[in-house]
């Protein structure tokens, strides 16, 4: 009888610490709200999941435990009447303490995931109202002068926030909030991580969450993403000539059919040109850039044109006629290239001057003195 009094205590024991490791706990406060109906909500992959209703007390308080499953991490958010107040990342054994001021921020300690998921979700929030006001600051009767300047404004946000990013998830390899950032995108048609070449940066992610959260359905997305675009690219043969680079990488086929990538010139002072060889202005323009790319070439000036013409047949005939020495390239989509949303491109002529380090150095810079004075000063 003693003997199984003991087994008893010990399966009593084992019980309850499992129960403990499959929890976490919220204390929360949630300011000018006391007697209020808070609703718990999990996210489940692609949807969320109401978990519970919860209701604070007289201060506005309320304690409550979540039991999780497994040791992955999974997302909840708390709601007040229909509009998010918190978002969490728990873990279990988790203690973590939320203050939901009446104005501003909320505060959030006892779960490093959830920290750091705040920092993530108030950086892009930050980066997507900008984005989101520059765009909306031009309509149809902004001058000239200022669409260029918008448009080297938003090329700008786009690759500083691109290069945070990566800054990001390289300091925070085992982190599922780098998983989050992969996944991150302005609009439907502007992923942060949505070139081919992007898979080197993703696949690193992935290796680094594998080690920590094998079983995570954020994981799983993330593998899934990762061998999608492996199989695009072959990458079997060809992972070794990947480049990592600082602006938006383009991958496009030249008059022979041959993919050629921005990547191959980074480090080199570039002029990325949008065209349609039924501008003659920008035929015009050709000819100066022709001079000048023979003049500064041999000093690191490149050249990478795109031209957004449905007829490549025309277009190669322009390009041979024009003896344009430069990587010439057409995916014959016209204005649904993906390169004309990677680069926010809203009309042709468009062209970027891209200094040796990344840098956005001038936008639509067609008179050939100024342009040649920014490529001589960046080389």
């Amino acid at each position: 009888m003693k003997r199984l009094f003991f087994c008893l205590l010990a399966l009593a024991l084992v019980v309850t610490a499992c129960d403990q490791a499959s929890t976490a706990r919220i204390s929360a406060t949630i300011e000018g709200a006391p007697n209020t109906a808070i609703v718990l909500e999990k996210l489940n992959y692609n949807r969320l999941q109401t978990i519970d209703t919860i209701r604070t007390d007289g201060a506005g308080q309320f304690n409550y435990k979540v039991r999780l499953k497994g040791n992955e991490p999974y997302f909840y958010y708390l709601y007040r009447e229909g509009s998010p107040i918190a978002s969490l990342i728990l873990l279990p054994s988790d203690q973590v303490t939320v203050v939901v001021p009446q104005e501003g921020r909320f505060t959030v300690e006892g779960s490093e995931e959830s920290t750091l998921f705040q920092e993530v979700n108030e950086a892009y929030a930050r980066a997507s109202d900008q984005i989101r006001n520059l765009t909306a600051s031009i309509t149809d009767e902004t001058p000239e002068a200022k669409v260029k300047e918008v448009n080297q404004q938003l090329s700008k946000l786009y690759i500083d926030y691109k290069r945070s990013a990566i800054k990001y998830m390289v300091t925070h390899p085992h982190s599922i909030t780098s998983a989050v950032v992969a996944f991150q995108k302005f609009g439907d048609d502007l992923p942060v991580f949505g070139q081919e070449s992007d898979f080197v940066i993703l696949q690193a992610v992935r290796d680094s969450l594998s080690s920590v959260y094998p079983k995570s359905e954020f994981l799983t997305a993330l593998r899934d993403e990762v061998d999608s675009r492996a199989r695009n690219m072959e990458l079997s043969s060809r992972l070794g000539d990947v480049v990592v680079i600082n602006f938006p990488e383009l991958m496009l086929p030249d008059m022979e059919g041959q993919t050629r990538r921005l990547s191959e010139l980074d480090g080199k002072v570039i002029v990325l040109s949008f065209w349609s060889v039924g501008q003659t202005e920008h035929k015009l323009f050709n000819v100066d850039l022709v001079d000048l790319y023979k003049k500064y070439h041999a000093q690191g000036l490149e050249v990478y044109q795109v031209s957004l013409d449905i007829d490549k047949g025309v277009w190669a005939s322009t390009v041979r006629s024009q003896n344009l020495p430069w990587i010439n390239v057409n995916d014959g989509l016209g204005v649904d290239s993906p390169a004309v949303a990677t680069y926010n491109v809203t009309r042709i002529p468009t062209m970027f001057v891209i200094g040796r380090d990344g840098e956005i150095l001038g936008t639509d810079v067609f008179e050939k003195d100024a342009l040649e004075q920014i490529v001589r000063k960046a080389l």
